[in-house]
């Protein structure tokens, strides 16, 4: 959204003299007429992100956008249809995102990955990823590809703050995050004492410990119907489908296993102590290995994305919605 190469405007587009019901088809008929290096002006009396991410999800690499006024009354900015250099870039991070299968790949492209990767954002990043599924990847494959790239994208992604002030959906969802990644913590010290144990009697704090920890993950569930019912849904609607419906499978794979734990934990007394902690490693280790890298994509990638995408006067009403599904009995003040 920066700096634009010489092309012709053709027209400028006042969209404040159009009802909102017509603005969208007008502005895709002037996109459609435009030849490549052409561009349309458009005024609008609103900040226009949503257009915006809607344009980089169905024309990635196929257009330029740069600002002439940004608000706060007047919003001027100048649509064009590039060459195929940018396509070509597209093409170029697939290419790499498909070729990195593995950790050894991870280490063989590591350095060409970085300097592909590094030159673009988490959101044009996953808005490639979502192109890639409409393209044919499964969504089943690109989750096994997302932490390889997540490991390459780690130092750059961790620079980047969601800035965001308390009370904000997001920074509530965060906060969140944090709490659920300390009971994990305690997972897995809970876990490696019931491992040295010999049985239930040098254990009795630890197993009611473990009660409490299961219990929480499974109120983290509130945590996930806020996001499946208010926030995916919001990005789905500004042009965001497939990392959410990513972010919703892992919330589907992970439910049932921390239910499984809660039910086990509380039921230790049916247990003979070997099966109990058995069971409790085979569950725990899970959890402990998949929700952190699941946190970590939501916090660097899907929130980022959503603060860029999501126009701030929807935010409000987002708010209101999460309100009335409530909270996590350890949600931090909201």
């Amino acid at each position: 959204m920066g700096k634009l190469r010489n092309v012709e405007i053709v027209k400028t587009l006042d969209l404040r003299e159009l009802p909102p019901p017509e603005r969208h088809g007008k502005i895709m008929e002037l996109w459609n007429s435009l030849k490549e290096d052409e561009a349309f002006r458009i005024i609008n009396d609103h900040e226009p992100k949503p257009l915006y991410y809607m344009f980089s999800a169905e024309y990635p690499g196929q257009f330029e956008w740069k600002y002439e006024k940004q608000g706060p009354d007047e919003w001027v900015f100048v649509i064009s249809k590039t060459s195929d250099g940018e396509s070509r870039k597209a093409e170029k991070v697939k290419k790499l995102l498909r070729d990195l299968k593995s950790v050894e790949d991870l280490e063989k492209l590591k350095d060409e990955a970085k300097d592909i990767l590094r030159s673009i954002s988490p959101t044009e990043l996953a808005l490639i990823e979502q192109e890639m599924i409409h393209e044919g990847v499964s969504r089943e494959e690109m989750k096994k590809l997302c932490d390889v790239h997540l490991e390459i994208l780690r130092e750059t992604l961790e620079s980047t703050e969601v800035s965001v002030e308390p009370g904000h959906p997001v920074h509530t969802m965060m906060e969140e995050h944090k709490m659920i990644l300390g009971f994990l913590d305690r997972l897995k010290e809970v876990l490696d004492n019931l491992e040295k144990a010999d049985d239930f009697e040098d254990v009795r704090e630890d197993v009611e410990f473990l009660i409490h920890i299961a219990e929480h993950l499974v109120e983290a569930d509130k945590h996930h119907e806020r996001e499946e019912r208010v926030l995916f849904p919001v990005l789905k609607d500004h042009g965001v489908v497939e990392p959410p419906e990513i972010m919703k499978e892992e919330h589907n794979e992970m439910k049932p296993r921390k239910k499984e734990l809660f039910e086990v934990a509380k039921n230790w007394e049916g247990f003979d102590y070997d099966e109990f902690v058995k069971k409790v490693k085979e569950l725990a280790e899970y959890i402990v290995q998949e929700l952190p890298k699941h946190i970590y994509k939501e916090d660097n990638v899907l929130y980022p994305l959503a603060v860029q995408t999501i126009p701030v006067e929807f935010w409000n009403e987002i708010k209101r919605r999460c309100d009335e599904i409530g909270y996590c009995c350890f949600t931090p003040e909201h």
